[in-house]
């Protein structure tokens, strides 16, 4: 049972500024549940280019923030909004926002932010000597401060920190979804590489695989997704990385220089098998919402062993975790996949519906809302 309510629920994500890649599905997601959940007054606040899309979930967006100047413009907002009527959700929050919270609260005269006032979700964490600590000040100072994760890793480390903490699952946008994704049965139709592109997503693995591809003159069509996002367009790692792959001269490479709208995005996982030979390191404990979407579209999986990925592969035994990320390694982990590929894209189909329930965007409103 939904209870409407008429008190507003500000959605912050000063990273919003198009309609493609996962931080638009996660805001739209929210926005969906939020109205199913009974909210009538949902704002959305992104960047100022947000404007320029043209935004089809539910709420008002507002184009708010600046790349440049969205931390001084953050701490303006949470000043306003903490005294306003109305829910606060960080929905990609980080230590930024933590702070920014605890000095706003502090300099608009409202001291301690009130119970039931401000969620964020930690997507994952990258401990730094002294964030412990840090944390732990904040928690003190800031109690009702309440911390959502999907991980119950990144949950322990808050809790123990002193917050209020709850593990929920990583919602997925499922609107205009089919209900059950088509088995392409016995039909591989190409390699996959979504998301943008970044080192500690394995970029470099996957380099390494397309010119060994081209060496042995194999004919497997791979694309493979090289946006930027922001910090890592300055990696010369990865700026070699990539040249190194337009380089290759691979006949079946395509590549997708921009992020893609929801259906472009949505439509190139029919037939693919997706790779994602992620920094184990990076990702022992962190979701991924690429494998989500694979296994939402019913495409089976390439992963690295060791990780979060590898764990919801093999939980359905949809795909294949491998520890040797060599070219040679992930060969033979597509070739284990090819050579059933029917049953693995049954299985992967079958794994969808509870990948659509299990990661419903309810779960997450629902706590903010509590």
């Amino acid at each position: 049972m939904t209870r409407a309510t008429t008190s507003p629920l500000n959605i912050v994500e000063p990273t919003l500024n198009s309609d493609a890649g996962h931080c638009m599905s996660l805001v739209r997601a929210l926005s969906e549940a939020a109205l199913h959940t009974g909210c009538q007054d949902i704002r959305v606040w992104g960047g100022r280019n947000i404007a320029k899309t043209t935004w089809t979930a539910p709420g008002q967006v507002r184009a708010h923030f600046v790349r440049r100047w969205r931390r001084f413009q953050a701490l303006g907002l949470y000043r306003r909004l903490l005294r306003e009527p109305g829910r606060i959700l960080v929905s990609t929050a980080g230590s930024t926002d933590l702070v920014s919270l605890d000095w706003a609260a502090r300099s608009c005269g409202i001291g301690r932010i009130p119970a039931h006032k401000v969620t964020l979700f930690v997507h994952w964490l990258n401990i730094k000597p002294g964030k412990a600590r840090l944390y732990t000040a904040i928690a003190r100072r800031q109690p009702e401060l309440k911390i959502l994760a999907p991980t119950a890793s990144v949950a322990d480390f808050f809790a123990s920190c002193g917050f209020k903490t709850q593990v929920v699952p990583y919602p997925l946008d499922t609107a205009n979804q089919d209900t059950q994704p088509e088995a392409h049965t016995g039909e591989f139709r190409h390699l996959l590489v979504p998301g943008s592109a970044r080192m500690d997503k394995g970029f470099g693995h996957i380099v390494d695989l397309v010119e060994e591809m081209a060496k042995r003159q194999l004919s497997w069509p791979i694309i493979v997704q090289t946006s930027l996002e922001h910090g890592h367009d300055k990696d010369l790692e990865l700026t070699e990385a990539l040249a190194r792959l337009q380089a290759s001269d691979y006949v079946g490479l395509q590549l997708h220089h921009e992020a893609m709208d929801r259906e472009t995005y949505r439509a190139q996982f029919q037939g693919a098998i997706v790779i994602q030979p992620y920094r184990a390191a990076s990702f022992q404990d962190r979701v991924s919402g690429v494998t989500l979407d694979a296994l939402q579209a019913g495409s089976p999986v390439v992963v690295t062993d060791g990780t979060w990925m590898a764990r919801l592969a093999e939980k359905y035994k949809a795909g294949v975790a491998t520890s040797d990320l060599t070219p040679c390694g992930l060969l033979n982990a597509i070739q284990t996949i090819l050579n059933d590929h029917a049953g693995f894209a049954q299985r992967a189909c079958a794994a969808a519906t509870d990948v659509r329930s299990e990661h419903s965007a309810r779960a997450l409103i629902e706590a903010v809302l509590a």
